[in-house]
């Protein structure tokens, strides 16, 4: 009545054994969802068809960010997420694009609209790698002296 049967050793090693293994997995997933690249892109593709003056902000629940103009990255734990823009925009990445992009007319912040056009273009062709992502992120969209761009930051 009380026999003890040789599978059972086996059945409650088999079955820690598959434990083990389902906890690994479980451990090993991603706590947070990917950023959401493709709706911030549509912010920033927003803003960059509409008329100049044009402005919008945007949440970015990402740790960091990769931005060339054409090309927007996002990362966090959850992985990483590429959205590509129908036009391109300009990163704000000097601190007189920043200003306009906070607001500022780019006639206060610039000598002449060669210098805001030279500051937009080299921008626009370099790339920094991965930043820290803000917050929340500023699009604005300016037309001055025959330029006419979108900044970002």
């Amino acid at each position: 009545m009380f026999e003890t049967y040789v599978d059972t050793l086996y059945l409650w090693v088999g079955l820690g054994t598959v434990s083990v293994a389902v906890l690994g997995v479980v451990v090993g997933l991603p706590t947070t969802a990917p950023p959401d690249a493709t709706a911030t892109a549509a912010t920033i593709d927003e803003v960059t068809t509409s008329p100049p003056g044009s402005v919008a902000h945007r949440r970015v629940v990402a740790t960091e960010w990769r931005f060339n103009g054409r090309d927007l990255r996002l990362r966090n734990d959850g992985g990483t997420a590429t959205a590509r823009l129908i036009r391109a925009a300009v990163p704000a990445r000097t601190d007189r694009l920043q200003a306009v992009l906070n607001g500022e007319r780019p006639k206060a912040v610039y000598d002449s609209p060669d210098a805001f056009r030279r500051d937009t273009r080299q921008t626009r062709a370099g790339d920094d790698g991965w930043r820290p992502a803000p917050d929340r992120l500023t699009v604005r969209h300016v037309a001055w002296g025959g330029t006419d761009v979108t900044i970002v930051g």
